[in-house]
């Protein structure tokens, strides 16, 4: 009966933390859908140019927001181990870190977007409206880096509703300040691309005050201290870079890895292309679940951890990973069983729908070993283990989903539902490699005091 009741306590604490973050994915995935929308009402021009330019801010922004995985190992640990000065000093260093490299990234960007853009675009109206989106979505970055940096810290302290609510602010403001902004709305000028330009920044700058607010009140389980921000010493930049390298270079790899394949497929041709896109867009409405859990896993491990409860971080990991696992394998049923109407949302071009139906259905075998990978990674960083999940990432993109890619586009000249047999492969060689290395528990002896 104890281990029942056990179970049945943990199982409510995951979804405690795991459905704030899914409910903050479908915010930002209803956002980017609203986006491209309203963008898409201008011209083609318009929404590629968008689309690149916001592809390269949110991509870059969100690998170098990867400290904010090293600041959440930390704060859970000493969450669970009830140390409070601590927490404090890490939370208060990691957001001024997170402030000094989002400054140096608006910076980089803004000096250098166009010389950037004009090795991918060639059109010229596409190439203006790109430059003039990323220089003021890259100015919002020195603001975007602590926002996302915020939310990490939160997240290790146990607090998801924060985040949720915040996102729910910034993607309010967003979608607003879309309508209002690109079309005139209201007595405002019609400033089209640069209207969306001005809302997206606008929403992660006032997120950013707001989440940063409640962290300097200390209202909602922690409180960042002024005097700590920027007193960066050495042996806390160390630790914290130790942490966040592999953690960045590993979503550095994945969104690499993602635009390669994409360029390559580009080469198939309009229908494959367009196909691929879209089944992609609606595979991501997968991903909403899988994250919530992961997030629940990293944090409940840290916290475990922080407080000697080695077992329960083990049996927190576990039970997360067969929840994610559960609710995504559910999702691929709705992609094998319904796949029409899915797709059928975001077009309705005969043969593009065809073939992305076909895809989408592949995808639907990819659910559980997307899930064991997403949950079974967490797990590691949550304990401090940033480089195995780093280094499978590097084997499995760059030695199974790139090179089977490859062949399928330039030597076989299969066609694309052949690409979605590769990424299926790459995650089960992924899921397995990460398995293998949580089961050889060595991530629970990780001394974060030490590294």
């Amino acid at each position: 009966m104890n281990i029942i009741r056990g179970r049945t306590d943990l199982n409510r604490k995951i979804l405690f933390l795991a459905w704030p973050v899914i409910l903050e994915m479908a915010l930002h995935m209803f956002v980017w859908v609203f986006d491209t929308a309203m963008v898409g009402r201008l011209s083609a021009e318009a929404l590629n140019a968008v689309g690149l330019g916001g592809q390269i801010v949110f991509t870059l922004t969100a690998v170098f927001a990867g400290i904010g995985i090293g600041a959440m190992a930390l704060v859970a640990r000493h969450t669970g181990a009830g140390e409070r000065d601590d927490i404090e000093r890490v939370a208060s260093r990691a957001l001024g870190l997170s402030f000094i490299i989002g400054i140096s990234l608006a910076v980089t960007l803004g000096l250098f977007s166009r010389a950037l853009l004009q090795s991918f675009v060639k059109d010229a109206v596409v190439l203006e409206y790109a430059v003039s989106y990323m220089k003021i979505t890259s100015a919002a970055a020195a603001f975007m880096v602590p926002l996302s940096v915020s939310g990490y810290i939160m997240r290790g302290a146990g607090n998801t509703r924060t985040p949720m609510v915040i996102a729910a602010i910034a993607n309010g403001i967003n979608v607003v300040g879309d309508y209002v902004l690109i079309f005139g709305k209201f007595g405002f000028p019609r400033l089209e691309v640069l209207g969306a330009a001005s809302a997206t920044a606008a929403g992660q700058v006032i997120g950013s005050a707001v989440i940063i607010g409640m962290l300097v009140c200390g209202r909602w389980g922690i409180r960042i201290r002024f005097r700590h921000m920027f007193r960066l010493d050495r042996d806390f930049v160390r630790k914290i870079l130790h942490l966040s390298i592999p953690a960045s270079m590993e979503e550095f790899i994945n969104s690499g890895s993602r635009v390669i394949s994409s360029l390559w497929i580009s080469g198939m041709g309009a229908v494959p292309f367009a196909a691929n896109s879209i089944a992609v867009s609606a595979e991501s409405i997968s991903f909403m679940p899988g994250y919530g859990f992961a997030v629940a896993a990293s944090a409940l491990v840290g916290q475990n951890l922080g407080a000697s409860m080695k077992d329960d971080a083990e049996n927190s990991a576990l039970q997360s990973t067969v929840m994610g696992v559960l609710f995504m394998t559910a999702t691929g049923l709705m992609f094998f069983l319904f796949p029409t109407l899915i797709i059928a949302i975001f077009t309705n071009l005969p043969d593009v729908m065809a073939l992305a139906v076909k895809c989408i259905r592949i995808g639907a075998f990819e659910q559980p070993f997307i899930a064991l990978s997403m949950v079974m990674a967490a797990s590691l960083r949550g304990a401090g283990d940033t480089r195995g999940p780093f280094m499978v990432a590097a084997a499995s993109n760059w030695f199974v989903r790139l090179p089977l890619i490859y062949m399928v586009v330039y030597v076989w000249r299969m066609e694309v539902t052949y690409v979605w047999v590769a990424t299926l492969i790459q995650f089960v060689v992924e899921s397995g490699l990460l398995t293998l290395r949580f089961l050889k528990r060595r991530w629970k002896d990780i001394d974060l005091e030490t590294i």
